[in-house]
């Protein structure tokens, strides 16, 4: 008869045997960089730039986790203000993406999804100075490294296609809700690294190309 010690060894075995052939969620990894941070500004007056990686997970081919991280930076003054505006920091973004095409079982694919961003920088000010008008004295309008912090929130829609063996392009189009912006100082910034210019909402899009690290032998 089984004694106690030899069923809970029977039942090791066993759930060592079942693990070992379940089936992991985990498909692969997508490596992607965005091009569309240095190509953006040439189509508007508004020059600011972005550098930006990612990286997600591919799970059951339908969830993909996504962590994103870049650097945006502008340095530009206003032809019709005088006004300069500098600032340059990290960002971060995490979230989820859907494929909407995962029964098809193809490589590329439509999702839509949402992220949370994150940044906290330093951005400086120059104005033309301020001339009192009754003594005629200038007061110069210069803010240097005022700190600031944002969080925001993103929903994303977008296309994957496989151009090659494991090499993917892809777009997406985004829209991002400014949730925290802090502190606020001399009416505060103009351009948010990863968020863009704008007071509560913006507009964003990103255009990929990645390659597929594919860790099974094939999709289902």
């Amino acid at each position: 008869m089984m004694n106690a010690k030899t069923f809970r060894l029977f039942i090791v075995s066993l759930l060592l045997s079942a693990s070992a052939y379940a089936e992991s969620p985990l498909r692969g990894f997508h490596f992607s960089a965005d091009a569309f941070g240095y190509i953006y500004p040439l189509f508007v007056k508004d020059k600011y730039y972005s550098a930006e990686v990612s990286l997600t997970a591919n799970l059951k081919n339908r969830f993909f986790p996504v962590v994103e991280a870049g650097v945006g930076h502008t340095d530009m003054v206003s032809q019709l203000y005088e006004i300069g505006y500098s600032a340059r920091a990290p960002y971060y973004r995490i979230g989820m993406d859907y494929n909407m095409q995962y029964k098809d079982n193809k490589p590329g694919y439509i999702y839509l999804g949402g992220r949370v961003g994150y940044t906290a920088f330093e951005y400086s000010v120059d104005a033309p100075s301020l001339v009192d008008p009754v003594w005629g004295d200038e007061a110069p309008v210069r803010f240097t490294d005022l700190p600031c912090r944002a969080v925001w929130a993103e929903a994303v829609g977008g296309v994957r296609a496989e151009v090659a063996s494991n090499f993917y392009m892809g777009w997406s189009l985004r829209y991002k809700y400014l949730f925290y912006k802090g502190p606020v100082s001399n009416g505060g910034p103009w351009y948010i690294p990863g968020f863009g210019a704008g007071k509560k909402t913006a507009f964003g899009a990103t255009y990929t190309l990645g390659y597929y690290f594919n860790l099974s032998k094939k999709n289902k």
